[in-house]
Parts: structure tokens; sequence; C-alpha cells
């Protein structure tokens, strides 16, 4: 598994309400995408809390790189790119991604990224990361989980998609709303 996302940060003054149309209007397009485990629609308004800029941002966990690699040199990433310019786009290997039969039904996320020391066994770092996925999913306000590595970087990514915002949010974490989640097609 991959995971992959692109962040693009909006003026202060953008309408978000043409991301929330835009979701809703194009989302369903990558239900049943060949390859894709889930695409949740992430996207931030500023001054929520969270949230340091307007942003949309969506989250990919892919069961392939061939799903990936389609994905990104076909119609639905060119009209993207077409729409606010071709994005970075950072990809990781997946360790862990598990969610629970209504993903669909998550309204946030939270996303949190720390660096990986250059000491730490990747091998217990794999295991420890598989336990958290599996913690998290046993919280009742949890819908998915995902964790990945960034070999080029030696960062960490993790995603929670919840039903409600949390409380609290950690070192390193932003919080997203989710407008659409799509479950792909293996």
């Amino acid at each position: 598994m991959l995971t992959m996302q692109y962040r693009i940060v909006l003026p202060t003054d953008y309408p978000m309400a043409i991301i929330e149309r835009r979701i809703a209007e194009r989302g369903h397009l990558t239900d049943g995408l060949p390859g894709l485990a889930f695409k949740a629609y992430l996207y931030a308004i500023k001054g929520e809390p969270g949230a340091a800029a307007n942003a949309y941002a969506p989250f990919y966990l892919w069961w392939t790189a061939e799903g990936m690699r389609d994905f990104l040199s076909g119609p639905g990433f060119a009209a993207l790119s077409e729409s606010f310019g071709r994005p970075v786009v950072n990809g990781a290997v997946a360790w862990f991604g598990e969610w629970q039969g209504e993903a669909e039904a998550a309204r946030h996320a939270v996303i949190q990224r720390l660096p990986l020391s250059s000491v730490e066994s990747l091998a217990v770092r794999r295991a420890a990361e598989e336990g958290w996925g599996r913690t998290r999913l046993r919280d009742e306000n949890a819908l998915g989980a995902a964790s990945a590595f960034d070999p080029a970087e030696w960062s960490l990514t993790r995603i929670v998609l919840l039903r409600e915002a949390p409380d609290n949010l950690g070192p390193g974490c932003e919080l997203y709303r989710v407008g659409r989640v799509s479950l792909g097609a293996a």
C-alpha cells in the first residue's frame, strides 16, 4: 500500500464554498477507482481549530502503485492541475491502513507528521504503527486510520478519519474537514 497527499494552500479570502461544491459535484468520480483503497477529500478553513490556512488537501490510500500512477496521469488530476496548478504530491509507503464499514460517514480528519529517528529500528516502528492503527480504530469516533513512512525524508505521516472533531490535537497535528470519502476497488 501507498499513501499520497497534495496540499493546495488557497488565499485567505478564497470562498471555500467553491471547494465544497467541487467535492460535491466531482467526488463520486473516484468511487470504485481501480487500485484505490480510499480517498478522503480534506479541506481546511483558516480560523477554525487546527487550520493555519485555507487549503484543499485530499489524502489517498492506494492498494497499488499502478492505481496511483494511472490517477496521476489521468483526466481527474489533469483537471485539478488546470484549475490550481500542478501541486507537489507527497507519497509514502504505508505500514497500516484500515477503516470501519462506515468510513464514508467521516466528517473530520487529523493528520500528524513526525520525524523518524535515524537509530530507530524500522521493523520495530512498523509493528508499533500497526498497533497504533488498531488502537485508534477501537475508538468509537474513529472510522479509518493509516500510517506511512517517507524514506526520502525519513518522516512518518498518520491520518485518522473521525465522526467528530477531537477536543485536543497532539504535536505535529492538523485538523481538516472531510467533504467526502470515496472507496476504491482492489
